[in-house]
């Protein structure tokens, strides 16, 4: 947050419509101790943190009855402005001493979208995770509810090879009236292909098609490696027509292909060879790549790595979105609600979450507790998302931590009447993430 004050007050709305048209903003004292605070005599200043200083949006106010400046009986700030450009803007309150000079200042902020990124909301999500199905430690279930306790909007279960676990976190958040979006997925290992994908949101299992028939599968590959260039090594071209075959299978199955962790290195030495990683990037067949994931603190040069390369290649003309993505085996551990992504959509439901990882709206995020976020993505969205991480997430992450602890205790035995507390409350969050922006 901007200051110490942020956390005792909300700014409404904090998410404003760039356009010639004058906006009422308040700054809601939410603490006795702040109202009181407020209640003195300002000068306000706002300011687009990223104009040129000279060309400052400025507005300059005293608590008389003849301005625009309005403070209530119950200490709310009211107060009119212009959003003429994006950007996030400065709300600068300056004490205003007895003499007429300023004194000290806090500050509150708030951001400005131009229209087409004012008509989509940000959605937190996780699709890459483990239960106990495959080598995680926690049921379907108690994962699913584990996500909506460390913010998510949306998740998919992504159990190694297998697509059934998925079905059963679906179920289990269905019957507890969780509005979280919860989407089948799984994580493709392949006969031969050390490379790691994860199929998310597709409607039916790609190792259950490979598995299910291995004559069937070598023959396709088979058929892939021959149209593949040369790599050097029958080894490689096998393992990049695996690769290949898998993109487009989860693609025949509507769903969104991620190539996972391209420089994990396990038992020092790269888990997938770097000739494979190579040919990959070059014929970005998929339509994500797992920018941040899956490291524990000391590996982080692996996310660093993969940040790298995937500017690099978006440099040669590349289309794939980066994503964050925790790949945690436990939701009590380390990994969980680390590394996350932050999509850009019209609505929440599926369709528009693949549209957005497909079209580059969505951001990777790398959130390690304690520390600072990174962001990686379009300038313009990681902007936008550094606002939100830091004004906006942590009242939204309170709001899903309540309904994600009701739901572990309800699969405790020790919340009998959850799913009636959860249908309730359903709507919460995003009557919170609406209430946010500027309402016409």
């Amino acid at each position: 947050m901007a200051n110490k004050y942020s956390r005792w007050c909300s700014v409404e709305p904090c998410i404003l419509r760039v356009d010639d048209k004058v906006k009422t903003v308040t700054i809601h004292p939410q603490q006795e101790h702040i109202a009181k605070l407020l209640s003195k005599d300002f000068v306000i200043k706002v300011t687009r943190t990223g104009c040129v200083i000279n060309n400052n949006v400025e507005v300059t106010m005293k608590n008389t009855c003849d301005t625009p400046y309005v403070c209530r009986e119950n200490g709310d700030i009211v107060f009119e402005m212009k959003a003429g450009a994006e950007g996030e803007y400065s709300i600068m309150l300056f004490d205003k001493k007895d003499d007429g000079t300023l004194g000290s200042w806090m500050s509150f902020q708030l951001y400005a979208l131009e229209n087409d990124l004012f008509e989509k909301i940000p959605c937190k999500g996780d699709f890459h995770m483990h239960s106990f199905c495959s080598d995680g430690t926690e049921s379907p279930a108690y994962v699913a509810a584990s996500c909506r306790m460390h913010g998510m909007d949306f998740v998919a279960l992504t159990d190694h090879k297998q697509y059934a676990p998925s079905l059963e976190a679906q179920k289990a958040m269905r019957e507890l009236n969780c509005d979280m979006l919860v989407l089948p997925g799984e994580e493709v290992h392949l006969p031969g292909n050390p490379t790691h994908i994860v199929n998310f949101g597709g409607n039916r299992s790609v190792n259950e098609l490979a598995y299910g028939n291995e004559e069937q599968f070598q023959k396709e590959v088979s058929e892939y490696k021959a149209k593949l260039p040369d790599y050097g090594d029958d080894l490689t071209n096998y393992q990049v027509a695996v690769s290949e075959w898998t993109f487009d299978k989860i693609r025949e199955f509507s769903g969104v292909s991620l190539f996972s962790h391209p420089y994990w290195r396990p038992w020092a030495h790269n888990y997938v060879g770097e000739a494979v990683v190579d040919a990959i990037y070059e014929r970005a067949k998929f339509d994500a790549v797992e920018v941040f994931g899956g490291f524990d603190r000391p590996d982080v040069e692996f996310n660093m790595l993969s940040m790298v390369r995937f500017y690099e290649e978006k440099a040669k003309g590349k289309t794939f979105s980066p994503v964050g993505v925790s790949d945690a085996h436990g939701s009590d551990e380390r990994l969980a609600g680390w590394y996350f992504t932050i999509v850009f959509v019209p609505q929440l439901d599926f369709a528009s979450v693949s549209e957005a990882i497909k079209n580059s709206m969505c951001v990777a995020v790398h959130h390690i507790p304690g520390q600072k976020p990174i962001v990686a993505g379009s300038f313009r969205l990681a902007k936008y998302a550094q606002f939100l991480l830091r004004e906006f997430y942590p009242e939204h992450d309170e709001l899903c931590r309540i309904e994600g602890e009701i739901m572990r205790r309800a699969l405790a035995g020790k919340e009998p009447e959850a799913a009636k507390y959860m249908s309730d409350k359903r709507g919460v969050v995003a009557k919170f993430i609406a209430s946010a922006k500027e309402q016409l």
